[in-house]
């Protein structure tokens, strides 16, 4: 009897001992020692199947190729349940399926493959764009900037992409990136003038001040003429003119052709009201390009402006000769025959008075001719109140006209006027 209880109290104890043998957890498996296992499990699967692997990939490349989506999947699909695809194939593999999905219209499974094919090749650009244009189809634009920024990470030098995607940070109003990445690509292209723009845009919707960063990097090159136009207008947003005039000179110093410093200074002279400044700049223009009419247009009116009437009417009289079938020309001599008229008019308008406003009214008839537009009421104005009616030509007209029908003020403000107008019959 004593026996027996030992031997159950024995087969109990091994029995327990059995159990909590099986109950123990095994060894811990370290990630890189699974990841080997796995594979050493795949190249073994692949060398086992490779034949066969082969040929469904070659199948579905062809199915591919001929548009034949749903059938090139079925082949693809094979590869997996094969353990075919590892590094070497995955190229291969994943963005055909991925792109097959989202031709056969499942964006999401398209996702899922090009996800999975970038664990193995994060840096493959192919991959990644075809996930990025995948996501550009179903409007999820945060997503994209995403993408762009782990594909910029793997390809850091590819400038086109940075300014790409410093771009897209700005317009969908991401300033803190925008700004990051325009500093990051400015430090090996500073004179990138789009990327310069982007930084600027980005510090101030982030209310930061500008004005520092963009006087240092003047100071630091000031022969520079971009940084040079950077800082003039942001003193003129400061309405600092007279730095900007000071900042504009020097550069114009140092770059006597520049055509692009000499408009500016032209805008600049002319808002501070130095017209004389202005239109030697407009003088110089000029000789630089002889055949560009807005300089000579803009120096018509400057020389109005400083009180040199001769000046304006000689620069006026050159552009109807090299324009004579452009209104705008007539039109313009037409407002400085009116000035001078103006300057020499008393309180009430004599007849040399109204025959220099003959003249401007001539002028503007002759551009109404040619087209040029709103100067209509130019017209009806001096028609009604400043040419010569019939009662003037009446009582004045022996006094001024010649034998040959035509006439010409004497008032000694006028003594430098050549031109003659043709008298209406008696």
């Amino acid at each position: 009897m004593k026996g027996r209880i030992w031997t159950v109290v024995t087969l109990g104890l091994i029995l327990i001992g059995m159990v909590l043998s099986s109950c123990q957890p095994p060894s811990a498996m370290s990630e890189e020692e699974m990841a080997m296992r796995q594979k050493a499990h795949r190249d073994s699967m692949k060398k086992a199947n490779m034949q066969q692997c082969m040929k469904f990939l070659s199948f579905a490349t062809e199915y591919y190729k001929n548009k034949n989506y749903e059938d090139a999947l079925r082949n693809y699909s094979k590869l997996f349940d094969l353990e075919c695809v590892d590094e070497e194939l995955a190229r291969d593999v994943y963005v055909f399926v991925g792109n097959s999905y989202r031709e056969l219209n499942q964006p999401d499974s398209a996702l899922y493959y090009y996800d999975q094919g970038l664990a193995y090749l994060p840096a493959d650009n192919y991959l990644r764009q075809s996930k990025i244009y995948t996501l550009k189809t179903l409007g999820d634009t945060e997503a994209v900037l995403v993408e762009k920024a782990a594909q910029l990470k793997y390809h850091p030098d590819d400038m086109a992409l940075a300014e790409e995607l410093v771009d897209d940070y700005l317009q969908n109003k991401h300033y803190e990136d925008a700004k990051a990445l325009a500093q990051q690509i400015l430090m090996t292209q500073p004179s990138n003038r789009n990327v310069q723009n982007i930084l600027r845009e980005s510090m101030v919707a982030l209310g930061e001040d500008i004005f520092g960063m963009i006087k240092a990097r003047y100071e630091e090159d000031p022969t520079n003429l971009q940084y040079a136009n950077e800082y003039v207008g942001v003193l003129l947003e400061r309405n600092m003119t007279t730095e900007a005039t000071v900042v504009l000179e020097e550069e114009w110093k140092n770059n006597p052709d520049n055509e692009g410093i000499m408009r500016r200074l032209v805008d600049v002279y002319n808002s501070s009201s130095n017209t004389a400044k202005s239109v030697g700049v407009l003088q110089k223009l000029i000789k630089i390009k002889p055949n560009d009419s807005e300089y000579a247009y803009q120096l018509t009116e400057g020389l109005i402006a400083t009180g040199d009437r001769k000046g304006a009417l000689a620069q006026a009289e050159n552009l109807v000769k090299s324009y004579p079938k452009d209104g705008r020309a007539y039109a313009n001599r037409a407002k400085v025959y009116e000035k001078i008229g103006n300057a020499c008019t008393g309180a009430v308008p004599d007849f040399n008075d109204k025959l220099v406003f003959l003249m401007a009214y001539e002028d503007y008839i002759k551009a109404k001719e040619f087209k040029y537009s709103k100067i209509q009421n130019k017209i009806d104005f001096l028609g009604e109140a400043r040419i010569p009616q019939k009662g003037d030509w009446f009582f004045y007209g022996d006094d001024y006209v010649d034998k040959q029908g035509f006439a010409s003020p004497k008032k000694d403000c006028y003594n430098w006027i050549t031109r003659k107008l043709k008298a209406p019959p008696k």
